[in-house]
């Protein structure tokens, strides 16, 4: 279990699955804006697999966010940009909108990028999203990243066209702006 302010990240557990088919099925708007070009993606699959995790990994590749009073908010993850290894990033999602725009974005967000940079022999850390995900956006450039590709109308949403965006930010500036998370 991991802390930083109002925020604890801690591995997945067999009751969080029932959140999960809440976010998926009944709560999803966050879906509007995470990948939104994704949709078609089996979702029951995606489901069964929080409901079928029962081992802890050394290095954790997606751990869930608390609220200080337990509440279970959402998930933050790494993976690898389309399968290159020298290209890891992370993402967060805060599925209730009633939980969002409280700052707990910035504050797991911020503790999953510590706990990366701790436990991964990496110099930078990516995250990526699109132009019109404005949330995110401002999300990234809070904890500290900065736009580092840009792809020109890559992402078509609801009929529009959007840029894909990376965001990156070094071991040394991110430190540099969280010396208390060195962990």
């Amino acid at each position: 279990m991991l802390q930083n302010g109002n925020i604890i990240l801690r591995y997945i557990k067999e009751s969080d699955a029932k959140d999960y088919s809440n976010w998926i099925y009944v709560e999803n708007e966050w879906m509007d804006w995470d990948a939104p070009w994704e949709k078609d993606e089996d979702l029951g699959e995606l489901l069964k697999h929080y409901a079928d995790v029962k081992e802890e990994p050394k290095i954790y590749s997606r751990l869930q966010i608390d609220t200080l009073d337990e509440q279970h908010i959402g998930s933050v993850n790494s993976y690898y940009i389309n399968g290159d290894k020298s290209k890891l990033a992370v993402g967060i999602g805060i599925y209730s909108v009633s939980t969002r725009n409280k700052g707990y974005g910035a504050y797991a967000l911020s503790l999953w990028m510590a706990y990366v940079f701790k436990n991964r022999d990496i110099d930078i850390i990516y995250t990526q999203t699109w132009s019109g995900n404005l949330p995110m956006v401002r999300l990234a450039e809070k904890v500290g990243f900065v736009e580092s590709n840009r792809l020109i109308n890559d992402r078509e949403v609801r009929g529009l066209k959007y840029d894909a965006l990376e965001f990156s930010i070094t071991r040394e500036d991110f430190f540099t702006k969280y010396p208390h998370l060195k962990l």
